[in-house]
């Protein structure tokens, strides 16, 4: 019996020698350094319509053991807008022992513009029509794309029934956090008077402060009830823009002939 516990003791310690070996080589075969992302130009300048090798530029990773490992270097996630047009964008890289280095830069979108509003056709109704002034209401980014689906209604003061003008108060936000407010003016008119359609190029026009506007180079054309195309010379403009103010102004666009009468508007955006 005292041989078998001689023996058992024997392996034990045995056991914990190689165990203990066994540790030593693992240290001496780890990794003591990590890798280095360097960023040699500050803040980043792109357009929106950028390339992904476009957000590495400026970058280099080094690793003590395994050398340039720039071309590993792999893009995450843009933050929220910091002001707009600026954010944060992180990087990462892994050398082959699976550590990681990070490294986050501001990035300046030089050409970005906030999301715009746009509309599939000018929010003008025949009253007690079963309608919906928000099914018509399209919203872009230069970032996300088309991000109609984001729309929020806020507020609104349409009565559909009722021949008038009005109001609807909407809100989108993109994806890097920039959100905006426009309050669309709404119409709802007698049938009679859109028997005759003005049709325009687009229902929302954005135009920077200053700019020249011209109200006729937005109709596109005309036709009456069965379709037939009309002279788009019958039309006459009443335009309310002033390009030296920012804000929301409408153009009212008008015809009355034999075919029929015809009315429409165009919502304009002066961006301040």
């Amino acid at each position: 019996m005292r041989y078998i516990r001689i023996l058992v003791v024997i392996l034990f310690m045995a056991s914990l020698g190689l165990c203990g070996a066994a540790k030593i080589r693992e240290r001496a075969g780890e990794d003591p350094t990590k890798p280095v992302i360097t960023n040699e130009t500050g803040e980043l300048e792109i357009s929106t319509s950028y390339e992904e090798s476009d957000l590495l530029e400026g970058l280099k990773a080094q690793d003590e053991k395994d050398g340039d490992l720039t071309d590993q270097i792999m893009v995450g996630n843009f933050s929220q807008f910091i002001e707009p047009g600026v954010c944060n964008l992180s990087y990462v890289v892994f050398d082959s022992s699976n550590q990681a280095a990070t490294l986050t830069r501001r990035v300046k979108f030089t050409d970005y513009q906030s999301p715009e509003f746009s509309l599939s056709s000018p929010l003008v109704f025949a009253e007690s029509r079963e309608d919906n002034a928000m099914d018509y209401i399209r919203a872009g980014d230069q970032i996300d794309g088309d991000i109609s689906s984001l729309v929020k209604l806020l507020d609104s003061s349409i009565n559909y029934r009722t021949a008038g003008d009005y109001e609807v108060h909407v809100q989108v936000t993109n994806s890097l956090g920039d959100t905006v407010e426009a309050t669309l003016p709404v119409h709802i008119v007698e049938a009679s008077r859109i028997s005759t359609e003005i049709h325009l190029i687009q229902g929302i026009a954005y135009i920077k402060k200053g700019d020249e506007f011209h109200p006729e180079d937005y109709i596109d054309y005309i036709e009456d009830i069965d379709g037939n195309r009309l002279d788009t010379d019958t039309v006459s403009i009443a335009s309310g823009v002033n390009t030296a103010e920012g804000g929301t102004y409408e153009v009212h666009y008008q015809t009355e002939g034999d075919a029929g009468r015809g009315e429409t508007w165009l919502t304009v955006i002066v961006r301040g």
